[in-house]
This record gives C-alpha cells, structure tokens and sequence, in this order.
C-alpha cells in the first residue's frame, strides 16, 4: 500500500471523533458527570458538543459541509424525529417525575448521537480520515478485549481502577464480573458482558479488514484480530456468539473462493484451540442454544412479550415517550425493537429498521460503486458490522447501552461519509504512512 501524508486536512473531524471513541472506549460508561445524570458520560457529552458544532458549521459560509441527501443523515434523522414526536406525545399526560426524567436524559442522550453520525457522515473529509479512525477504534477495541481476557483470567475488575477520576462520580457498580455455568462474564469497560461481547464483535469484520491489507505493523491488526477473537466467548453471550456467527457469513459471502477455503481451515482450528486453552468454555457456549427450553433468561424474554401489550395498545402509533419505559419501574426488556414499540410505537419501530437497512444497503452499494478490493472489502465488513448490531438488538436492550448505541452511530457515520466519497470518486487507495513522533494512525 502506498503511504500518505498524516497531516489532518482543513475542516475534518476526525480529531474530535477520535477523541469521542477514546472516551467511549476507555472510560467506564457507569462514571458520569454527576449533575448530567445517566446520559452524562463524558463520551455522550462530546457527543451532544459534536451536534452543536455540526449545526455551527453547516451556518458558516464556506464550511465545505454538503447540504445534499445523504442517507445516514435521513436513517438517522427519521429515528430522532421519531423519538421527538414520543417524547411531545408522551408528555402531553402527566408522567411520574422518574419518567419525565428518563424521557429528558434519553432527549440528551438522541443528541449526542446525531452529533456522532452527522459530523462522521458529512465532516470525514478524505478516505485517510475514515482509515485512521477505524484504525483507532480497532486498537481500542484490541484495548478492551485484553482488559476482558485479564478478568477472565484473573478476576480483577480492571475497571475499579477508575473510580477515583476527579469531576467523575459512579452511577453504579463499575466492569462486574459476574458468573454464568462456573466461568467469568467480563465486561471490561463495558456496562455490561452482552455489551461488551457485541461491541467485540461489531468491530472483528473490521479488524479483519485491516488485518488483510494494511502492510505496516501486520503483527498489531492480526494481533488485535487474535484478541477480539479470544474474548468475544469470554461474554458467555448467546448475542456475542451469534453476533460473530452474523459477520464471519456476511464477510463470507464477498470473499472470494481461496479466502472462504482459508477461512473454513482455520474456522475449525480456532475452535479446538479455544477448547484446549479453556476447558469447559465452548461446550458451556454451546449448551446456551441447547438448553433453550430449560434457560429461564430465554423464559424470561418471552414473558416480556405478553406483558408489553397492554403498553403497546394505550399508545401503538407513536409510544409512551422514549426513555420512560424505566426497568425500576416496570420490567427489563431485553429487545430493543420491543422496547422501541413501547417507547416510540410502530413509527419508531419503524425508523430503527429503517436504520438498519439504510446502513446495511448503502455500506453494499460503497462495495458496489469501488474499483479496487480494498474499499470493496471494507464495504462489506461495514455491513458485517450493522448486521451484528441488528441482530443484537433483537437478544438485548441495545439502545440502553452507551458503548454498543455509540459504536453503532459512528459506523453509521463512517459508511455516510463513505457513500459521500464513493460518489464524488475520492474512494481511492489510501493507506496510511504513520507518523511515528506523532503516533498518529496507531
């Protein structure tokens, strides 16, 4: 791959969502900014600073911000709008103060995801940009699937380590480690082991990507790659299990005959060797789908489905408001289209599918539109990764979570500002030629 010059160009801002992924990453989502309450972890307030400076931006002249349709501007504005329309309906009754709220912090919460996907879809100027950050948040991801495997390991919550962070305050327990059938469920950073076992493999389609073609530093993305691989079990998830399941056959499905054989060699491999080192851990893993019938977390979700529809049936268009559906004071959904139903009603329900598909579509249709196997391949490990997060969402309340929502509307992001390029011909080959004194690109 041919290299190229690290300096960030004029009005891209890869800078400020670099730092947003290193918050979201590094710091456990359970410290807050007190007076913020839930929705105030430093990664979601630079979120809600990134929307203010896109709207900023978009006023100046000359900013080199497009105004055209852009798809993660329209899938992500439908899902916003449909959550403004439940929180103006939803407070048109008196709600208890709990509930009134949780529809505020979820309010704060939307923003801060708008501010992610609009500055990533319209303000990642180059395809270096988007490179270098994927980058980051591989290596981040790398970061967090060793704290993971430390835990797994061990059984030292890594995570309490942050407890003493000055302006920071706890929410709540910080990176348990619980345990599922006599192993460790780690969670690392993450708010949870669901979390943090899809988080993992959300991001394995690309760290395989850059495993395959970044030629610089080899040893750290098939290093990376080796580690998501190796802590994605440790969850003890059915969701993390399924979710690496959902990537390795979307990634199937555009390799091409030598890399599939590959991967079906090494496939197995990988499986007896996660057995060897850990005794036990596969056929637990296994005994998860086995077991569906005697598994009382699976009874409990399917009891969830009766009981929501007295909810869905006193406001089924538009929902109760988005965030009052609290766990304290009714159950825990562990379905986020469900709980989406509840909470912003079928027109919601409908905007998050809508999410989905418009990213999975247009992450193909950058495959489609690139002339050279690497941006095809990244198209493709980019819908790998919204197919994960899609399939996750139906096992767990993913919107709850400030990791898994967070990743989720960078990618979309990402795949914008892809499609932008895509169209205007600037997905060219562009590797990156690291600055070493800088670090930049590591």
């Amino acid at each position: 791959m041919r290299g190229f010059p690290t300096r960030q160009e004029k009005g891209d801002a890869r800078g400020l969502l670099t730092f947003f992924a290193v918050l979201l990453f590094c710091l456990p989502a359970q410290l807050i900014i007190g007076p913020l309450g839930a929705s105030g972890t430093p990664a979601g307030v630079v979120g809600m600073g990134l929307v203010v400076f896109w709207l900023i931006t978009r006023l100046l002249p000359g900013s080199g911000v497009k105004t055209n349709l852009q798809p993660a501007r329209v899938a992500v504005g439908l899902l916003v709008l449909s959550i403004l329309l439940s929180y103006v309906l939803g407070t048109l009754n008196p709600l208890p103060a709990d509930q009134l709220s949780g529809a505020d912090r979820a309010l704060l919460t939307t923003m801060s995801w708008m501010g992610i996907a609009f500055v990533a879809a319209d303000m990642l100027k180059s395809r270096k940009s988007v490179e270098l950050l994927l980058r980051t948040v591989v290596v981040l991801t790398g970061i967090i699937a060793f704290i993971g495997l430390l835990q797994f390991a061990t059984g030292f919550n890594v995570a309490e380590l942050y407890g003493h962070i000055p302006g920071l305050k706890i929410n709540y327990d910080i990176g348990n480690v619980s345990d599922r059938s006599n192993f460790r469920r780690v969670s690392a950073t993450a708010s949870h082991a669901i979390e943090f076992g899809v988080v993992l493999a959300m991001v394995f389609p690309i760290a395989l990507h850059l495993a395959f073609y970044v030629k610089e530093r080899r040893w750290l993305w098939w290093g990376t790659v080796v580690l998501i691989g190796l802590a994605s079990p440790m969850s003890v998830s059915r969701s993390a299990t399924l979710g690496m399941f959902v990537a390795f056959i979307v990634l199937f499905a555009g390799w091409s005959g030598v890399r599939r054989g590959i991967a079906l060699l090494v496939a197995p491999v990988f499986v007896v060797a996660l057995r060897l080192l850990i005794p036990g851990l596969v056929g637990t893993i296994t005994g998860l789908f086995t077991g569906w019938s005697d598994d009382p977390s699976i009874q409990g979700r399917t009891d969830d489905y009766v009981v929501v529809g007295q909810f869905i049936d006193q406001s089924p268009w538009f929902g109760r408001g988005f965030g009052t559906f609290l766990p304290k004071a009714f159950i825990t959904l562990d379905n986020q289209f469900l709980g989406s139903i509840v909470e912003t009603g079928f027109f919601g329900l409908t905007a998050l599918i809508l999410l989905f598909v418009i990213g999975f579509v247009t992450a193909r249709g950058i495959r489609v539109r690139a002339n050279d196997d690497e941006n095809r391949h990244l198209g493709q490990a980019l819908a790998a990764s919204i197919a994960v997060c899609a399939l996750a969402f139906v096992t767990f309340d993913g919107l709850g979570f400030p990791m898994i929502s967070g990743v989720l509307f960078l990618f979309i992001g990402i795949i914008g500002a892809l499609w932008r390029l895509a169209r205007r011909g600037q997905l060219v080959d562009a590797p990156v030629l690291v600055d070493v004194k800088a670090g930049v690109g590591i």
